[in-house]
Formats: structure tokens, C-alpha cells, sequence
């Protein structure tokens, strides 16, 4: 073949891919615009009597327990509106109780929809913070204190939402559930694992879950936006414990190896494992929708981010953000380790410590775990697993998804909605077993600060934000109905 030919070749082989690149786009998301008739209300009063309820919920410090107080709380305020309510102790610790109450559609066999959140908090250091921790206290439109985002905020929209649906008689087409659930923050042992094992007959009829593990966010993606994070999957758990064993000697004559080395090198090589940068369906979706707010060259990547030249482009932008590395790939954490020291010129006999990994979804917990067990044995380090968790998703062209993403942006114009893989787990992984379709959002625009105060100081949620998460809580339950009855 004459060099002439060879260059034609390569020119039209060139062509090909920019055509192809100009022209193939990952898929978007399918918001359903609201269609439904919405009676208006006065989203401003209503939100100033929840932001009352919520300071009386912060006040109950339910820190990992004391859940049939926040239940019981909660169980008053439906009382008072004449909705009965029921609330399940998990047997011998009767201290640890969730609580639910329904109201009913025409057809209570299918497509149910339950608004579920959970009652426990985690701890709160009052050093740390501007104002006690559970005094739930108010500054101008403010409220302060542990669970005011995670998650007391959300269970408070939640239950005057559905405090509306039975206030304003809305006709439902199906079932409607309200759902409070203590243990979400220690691995739900005495929630929603023993709910799903021991009650599951509670969740007859039901198929859509609405849950925390996203929110909207603003000025955080992008300068000047507005996004939703609708989060539909949650990556898997791999939790294992590490020890290694040796001779214990003298710290000026090291042998070749011992019980802390061997620790040490087996870390190195195990934080290789989440090396491979993976953009799944639901990711890809992600990308897309922030290249819809995205100035030109960002959109054009953002909307092709499996394409092999232009990945290479964004896996750099990957790699520099730890919240899209966790999106993309399996992480390795080093949680614990410990030589057990006792003498500055002493090498121990053994060393201990912990890994918290975490893998995407379609992962196979039990084969990740073989694999680091298998890489422990060339460095003479026992790895046992204390938990073991797959990952779960629900699908991105679910009706619940799809009228979320379609009401938040009608509730907040310029805004958008994402899916959204969460890299932490919450109690839809759970729910998900039994072939409930979770979606996560807490339906308000929080900053970073905001979002940062999520088990870290200074929680805190404003009234606006109350008022934003009911009326688009309040819309998306009467937009879902309409569209179940189509």
C-alpha cells in the first residue's frame, strides 16, 4: 500500500471517530413534567409549624437509641389529627422502636408509596459546636442541632406531607405510608433488617420507597447551580478485621520481616484494588446532566464520558475530587491500626488493624473479600470479615425517579435533577432485598457548609428549606398518584 493511501486511510479513520464523537451522547434521564391539579396552599405558614416540630424532635437526643421517644413524639403529632399510627419494638430492647402509620388508596394491592426516614442520630462533641448539640435551638430562620439534616429534617417534611394528604382529603390511588425507623446509623439490626426479616408482611403492596442518601445541593457541582442528587444506588460494604503475628525482638536488630511491617507492606498493595476507574449507566446519567449546565468544552465531555479519548480527559477531573473517585471506583480505607506498643525499642509480636472497603454495584462482596484474604497470605496477615454487604440499585426509569426529577425542577426553576450513586449505605439497601425501588432525597438546596455539618458540627436546617422539602414532597405524592391512575 502506497504512503498516499496509508494517509487517506488514517484521515478517514480520524474522521470516523470525530463523527462518532460529535455525534454519540450518553443517555439522560426522563423527568415526567407535573401534569396533576395541586391545590394551593401557604407553604410559608405550614413550614414555620414544622420547623416547631423539628426543634421538639432535635431535643429528643436519640444517639444511636432512646428511638421509642422520637416515635412516640412523632405518634402525638398524628394523633392530634386523628391518623392512627403503630409502633413496633424490636423484642427484648423495647427502648428501640420505629413507627408507622398508612393511609389508604383504591387499589392497596400494588404501588404503594412509603416516606420513610430514620429517628436515630449519631453522637455530637458539644465543644465543637456554637450551640448545644440537642437544644434545637432557633437564630433568625435557623435551626440548630444533631439530626437537623441527618435525618430528623426529612422525617419532619415527610410527616407534614402526609399530614396534608389526609388534611386536604387528596384522593389517593394507592396506598401511602409514613415510616420512621430506629437504627439506621449502627447497620439497622434493630430496624429496618429486623422490619424486612420479622415484619415484611408491613410492606405488602408497597413498591416505591422514598428515603435519605441524596439532597440538593447549590453552588457545589457547578458555580451558580442548582442540583438535585437523586440517589438511586448505594455501594456494597466490605468490612475486615487484619492481624498479623510475629517474634517479638529488639527494635536496633530488625529481622527481615515482623508483625508491623508485614501490616504495613500488605496496606500498600491492598489500596491497589481500587485503582480502575469504572462510569456505570446511572454515573454516565450523572455526567450528562451536569454537562447540560456546563459551558462549553465541560458539556461536550461531560455528555460523552464514555468515550475512550474524552474519558481521558475526565478521569483526570475524577481523580482530583475524592466524591467522584467514590462514584467511579471501589475504595480502600485504612480504619485502624495498631502495633500494640510498649516500649519505644520494642518490635511487638503483633500488629492489628481494619479495612473499610467499598465496592459498586454488581460487585461481588464475597469475592472482593477472597481477593484481599488471598493478598494477606503473602504477607502473613489474617484477614477475617466482620461484614460483608453487595451493593443495590434501583432503576433509573423508575415512575417514582421519574416524578421526582420532573416535580423538583417545576418546584425550583433553573434547577436539575441527577441520578445519583451514593457511596455510603443507608436503609434502602436493605429495603431493596425485598424488591422495594428506593430513591434518596432530602428535597432542599443545602451549601457545602450545609452538607459538611452531616456528622460533623454546627447541623443545621433553615425554614425555607422545610418549606421547599414539603411542597415538593406534598407534590411529587399527588403527581405520582395522578400518573399510577393513567
Amino acid at each position: 500500500m502506497s504512503l498516499k493511501k496509508i494517509g487517506i486511510t488514517i484521515l478517514a479513520l480520524i474522521a470516523i471517530f470525530i463523527i462518532y464523537t460529535i455525534a454519540f451522547t450518553e443517555k439522560g434521564i426522563k423527568p415526567i413534567q407535573p401534569e396533576a391539579i395541586v391545590p394551593n396552599l401557604d407553604y410559608s405558614a405550614l413550614s414555620e409549624e414544622a420547623a416547631k416540630d423539628l426543634q421538639a424532635y432535635i431535643r429528643i437526643a436519640t444517639i444511636r437509641g432512646r428511638e421509642k421517644e422520637g416515635a412516640l413524639f412523632l405518634k402525638s403529632i398524628l394523633d392530634k389529627r386523628g391518623i392512627p399510627s403503630r409502633i413496633i419494638e424490636y423484642p427484648g430492647k423495647p427502648d428501640r422502636a420505629s413507627l408507622l402509620a398508612e393511609l389508604k388508596g383504591k387499589d392497596t394491592t400494588k404501588e404503594g408509596l412509603i416516606l420513610t426516614s430514620h429517628i436515630d442520630v449519631v453522637e455530637a462533641d458539644a465543644k465543637d459546636w456554637d450551640v448545644p448539640p440537642f437544644s434545637g435551638v432557633r437564630k433568625g430562620d435557623r435551626i440548630h442541632g444533631r439530626g437537623a439534616v441527618d435525618v430528623k429534617g426529612l422525617g419532619i417534611m415527610q410527616l407534614h406531607a402526609f399530614l396534608l394528604i389526609h388534611e386536604k382529603k387528596i384522593p389517593l390511588e394507592r396506598n401511602l405510608m409514613f415510616l420512621a425507623i430506629a437504627d439506621e446509623e449502627s447497620r439497622s439490626e434493630h430496624g429496618a433488617r429486623f422490619l424486612v426479616d420479622k415484619h415484611k408482611e408491613i410492606f405488602n403492596g408497597y413498591e416505591y420507597v422514598w428515603n435519605e442518601g441524596g439532597t440538593g445541593s447549590k453552588d457545589i457541582a457547578i458555580k451558580g447551580s442548582k442540583v438535585f442528587n437523586i440517589q438511586l444506588a448505594e455501594k456494597g460494604a466490605v468490612w475486615l478485621d487484619l492481624k498479623a503475628k510475629s517474634i517479638p525482638g529488639h527494635g536496633s536488630t530488625p529481622p527481615v520481616s515482623y508483625a508491623a511491617k508485614s501490616m504495613v507492606d500488605f496496606l500498600q498493595e491492598v489500596q491497589n484494588i481500587g485503582n480502575k476507574t469504572v462510569i456505570k449507566d446511572e454515573t454516565a446519567a450523572f455526567f450528562y446532566s451536569l454537562g447540560a449546565i456546563s459551558n462549553f468544552p465541560d458539556s461536550f465531555v461531560l455528555k460523552r464520558s464514555r468515550n475512550p479519548l474524552l474519558f481521558i480527559i475526565l478521569k483526570g477531573v475524577i481523580n482530583s475530587n475524592r466524591h467522584l473517585r467514590a462514584m467511579t471506583r471501589n475504595t480502600v480505607s485504612l480504619t485502624g491500626i495498631d502495633s500494640h506498643p510498649i516500649g519505644m525499642n520494642v518490635i511487638t509480636s503483633e500488629t492489628t488493624g481494619s479495612l473499610d472497603i467499598r465496592i459498586l454495584p454488581g460487585q461481588d462482596e464475597k469475592k472482593m473479600f477472597e481477593e484481599v484474604k488471598a493478598l494477606g497470605e503473602k504477607y502473613g496477615v489474617e484477614v477475617s470479615a466482620r461484614h460483608l454487604e453487595s451493593g443495590s440499585i434501583s432503576p433509573m426509569d423508575g415512575l417514582l425517579f421519574r416524578v421526582l426529577a420532573g416535580t423538583v425542577t417545576a418546584v425550583e426553576p433553573g434547577s436539575i435533577a441527577t441520578p445519583f450513586l451514593s457511596p455510603g449505605t443507608t436503609d434502602s439497601s436493605y429495603l431493596r432485598q425485598i424488591g422495594l425501588k428506593c430513591y434518596g432525597l432530602i428535597p432542599a438546596l443545602l451549601s457545602s457548609e450545609e452538607i459538611d455539618g452531616i456528622h460533623g458540627k454546627n447541623e443545621s436546617m433553615s425554614v425555607p428549606q422545610l418549606k421547599m422539602g414539603i411542597e415538593i414532597l406534598f407534590k411529587s405524592i399527588i403527581e405520582y398518584n395522578h400518573q399510577v391512575a393513567k
